[in-house]
């Protein structure tokens, strides 16, 4: 099944228009140690927080560790919403999703929060990423492709891509 993000996409890669709004993470950045090797540093409390994104499921893509997500109408993804505290934050995530993913700005609930904010998600890119059969888990993710995948982005240098 692929999957056409819709309208509301940002294909910018002017960093200082992404710097204002949040992410929201639902694969490998939920990862504590994946979300610090891309960013350069351990975001605090204030800056990464348990969220979830309504009208959506959680796939692994095709023959990849990775997740994507698909349209689920009564779907609910749970993730975390990642306040960027600078512009580096945002080049740094675009660089590790890189050209399989689009950003879209979606409503986002905070836990234990009444109402949503609006976080960019990133969506698979028109005609990049099929999604495989299984849904995605993180736990499953990390016993058995954390340390592989961590190694491999450790070797690719400072903007390390998840898609390489």
């Amino acid at each position: 099944m692929m999957y056409a993000p819709g309208p509301n996409l940002d294909h910018s890669a002017d960093a200082s228009t992404r710097q204002a709004m949040d992410y929201f993470f639902y694969g490998t950045l939920c990862d504590p140690d994946v979300h610090r090797l891309i960013l350069g540093y351990q975001p605090g409390p204030r800056q990464i927080r348990h969220a979830s994104l309504a009208g959506f499921r959680r796939k692994t893509a095709r023959n990849r560790s990775y997740p994507l997500l698909i349209p689920a109408p009564a779907g609910r993804v749970q993730g975390l919403l990642f306040t960027p505290r600078q512009r580096e934050d945002a080049e740094r995530l675009a660089a590790y999703e890189g050209p399989e993913y689009v950003t879209r700005r979606l409503p986002v609930r905070l836990r234990g929060a009444k109402g949503c904010r609006m976080a960019r998600v990133f969506l698979p890119a028109p005609g990049m990423l099929p999604a495989g059969p299984a849904d995605w888990q993180l736990d499953s993710w990390r016993r058995r492709h954390k340390t592989s995948f961590l190694l491999s982005l450790t070797r690719q240098g400072p903007m390390p891509c998840a898609n390489r």
